[in-house]
């Protein structure tokens, strides 16, 4: 394995123990500004974390499989227990990058930013919604929740406190994910609308997007084609429909009424991802999402009309990445159909914003804080008497074309 890194990689080789200290010594880990513990063994990769750590590594992460050590509800945290500053899994990574893409197309962005703290949502403006003929100023929005972009007819712009909603409008928010239920009835007419989705593969993927969709409304079908897993599945995930069948079988499929659906996730087998999601592009399913773990698939998969393809390790190394990237300045994305751009940035010393509440600059400085930084890296939306914090990150919306005035406001060389 190392002599084919070797050959295809510019990287050094170490053979050995990634648990021993003397080891991790020799590659440097006590100057190295980032040691991550990637092994197939979650024991191994926590015990690895925890002595490079001890060695005086800048950051540790470590790749966890097992639920256990990444569930919030825990009373142990396993990260904070080890030293590590971030636990990582491909499965998870891979199931947030789904339901980010199941809400929106920049909503990934924000998930990155914020570890799953945040949520950004689109809304058609109806004339029975509460912000039909207001000015954002007068509306009153919840806690934790912020506009970042309007779009009207083809043309998007950035929102000011004057800037008036109506009917049609599509407004993209950004809010705390506990705080959701309190936007229903603000932009859309109060409803009950639930999306119909299904997954082939009860794959730890699987698991997880269900639970990251869990109270959100939708009404899921999860199709297993082992029955001691479907069973398994059934006592986990009580929120979800478990049917023990084979999506790939054309009766199934139709008995099912999978065709119907408004999304369909192929999270199983590559074999199975790949007829079942031929089959729900051929029966005429709008969004259609299909894990892969041989990136060579990928091409005939988007062949197939697959709307968006995720690999697992494509997926957990971009949150490798925007972790250890200590970038002042970053682009994340653009808001669809809009000229607005969202940045990460972080707040320099000599920036006037730091150290003042967000009510002293002002309603209309050019740009939308929408969301920034707390001291365990989680995201969360600021309120006009939040503080920010030297050396912490921020997410903003700006135009485009204005990143040189926002770099020079946060300075962020």
């Amino acid at each position: 394995r190392l002599s084919y890194l070797e050959e295809h990689y510019d990287i050094a080789k170490l053979h050995g123990n990634a648990s021993s200290a003397e080891t991790l010594r020799i590659a440097g880990a006590s100057n190295a500004d980032a040691v991550i513990a990637a092994t197939g063994i979650d024991e191994v990769n926590l015990v690895c974390a925890n002595v490079a750590a001890s060695l005086g590594a800048g950051r540790t992460l470590a790749r966890v499989n097992h639920s256990l050590y990444l569930n919030d509800d825990s009373e142990v945290d396993y990260a904070r227990l080890f030293s590590v500053d971030r636990l990582f899994s491909p499965d998870r990574a891979t199931a947030r990058a789904i339901a980010a893409r199941l809400r929106n197309p920049s909503a990934l962005a924000v998930e990155r930013f914020a570890r799953g703290s945040i949520e950004m949502i689109s809304f058609e403006i109806e004339s029975s919604g509460e912000a039909a003929g207001k000015k954002l100023r007068d509306l009153k929005m919840p806690a934790g929740s912020r506009v970042v972009a309007i779009k009207r007819e083809d043309r998007g712009r950035l929102p000011t406190a004057d800037s008036r909603l109506k009917p049609g409008d599509q407004v993209t928010v950004v809010v705390d994910i506990d705080r959701i239920g309190e936007l229903d009835g603000v932009f859309d007419a109060h409803r009950n609308q639930r999306r119909t989705i299904a997954i082939a593969g009860g794959s730890p993927s699987a698991v997880w997007v269900c639970r990251a969709l869990q109270g959100r409304g939708e009404r899921i079908s999860l199709f297993e084609t082992d029955l001691k897993r479907a069973e398994e599945l059934a006592g986990k995930l009580d929120w979800v429909s478990v049917i023990h069948a084979d999506p790939t079988a054309p009766e199934v499929f139709e008995d099912q009424g999978i065709g119907q659906v408004d999304a369909f996730l192929a999270l199983g087998e590559d074999e199975m991802n790949m007829l079942s999601s031929a089959l729900a592009r051929t029966n005429g399913v709008p969004l259609v999402m299909a894990m892969i773990h041989r990136p060579g698939l990928k091409p005939l998969l988007k062949q197939l009309g697959v709307t968006e393809v995720f690999n697992p390790r494509e997926s957990v190394r971009e949150d490798i990445i925007h972790f250890i990237s200590d970038s002042a300045f970053e682009r994340l994305n653009t808001i669809p159909g809009t000229p607005v751009e969202l940045i990460r940035i972080r707040i320099g010393t000599k920036s006037p914003l730091s150290g003042n509440p967000l009510r002293s600059l002002g309603s209309d400085i050019g740009f939308v804080i929408a969301a920034a930084e707390d001291d365990a890296d989680r995201g969360h939306v600021p309120g006009p008497d939040h503080v920010l914090t030297a050396g912490r990150h921020a997410l903003v919306a700006c135009e485009q074309g204005r990143e040189k005035e926002v770099r020079k406001i946060f300075d962020a060389p």
